[in-house]
């Protein structure tokens, strides 16, 4: 079977949009693959190079950085956290976030604007990727500690 290149290109649009869709049907899934997306990015890449565990390099570093705002900005509230979400699908949610929406919301935006604030540290050199992980780590933790449940 011959398949044109058209074909195969619309194969794997119809294939992401499925997974999206179906990410988007469970706001649970979405915000966990998300996190993780950021989580990933922040500790796999961004913190190894902190680390001495990885070389420091700008265009990764960058590229990590982008990542984590994408998928920040990706974020909707008011749909991954909607009610009905709180339990379920081993989130690690916490109540919290339902209790004081107002409160969680001005954390997640201050996620969402801390991220782009040190695109210039985080492409500077190591030392400025060090300030950035500082600044990146302390709101990702506060937002942790209030709204995150403990992992077992």
């Amino acid at each position: 079977m011959i398949v044109t290149r058209t074909g195969f290109v619309a194969a794997l649009v119809a294939a992401a949009l499925t997974s999206a869709t179906a990410l988007a049907a469970d706001p649970i899934e979405t915000r966990k693959a998300t996190m993780k997306a950021i989580g990933g990015a922040f500790g796999g890449v961004l913190v190894k190079m902190v680390k001495g565990e990885k070389p420091y390099d700008a265009k990764e570093a960058e590229a990590a950085l982008d990542t984590m705002i994408a998928k920040a900005d990706s974020i909707d509230v008011d749909v991954l956290f909607a009610k009905g979400t709180a339990t379920g699908g081993d989130t690690a949610a916490a109540p919290k976030i339902w209790e004081d929406l107002a409160g969680f919301k001005a954390a997640m935006s201050k996620m969402k604007d801390t991220l782009p604030a040190q695109a210039a540290n985080v492409g500077k050199d190591a030392a400025g990727l060090k300030v950035a992980i500082a600044e990146i780590g302390k709101t990702c933790k506060s937002c942790h500690d209030t709204y995150r449940l403990e992992k077992n």
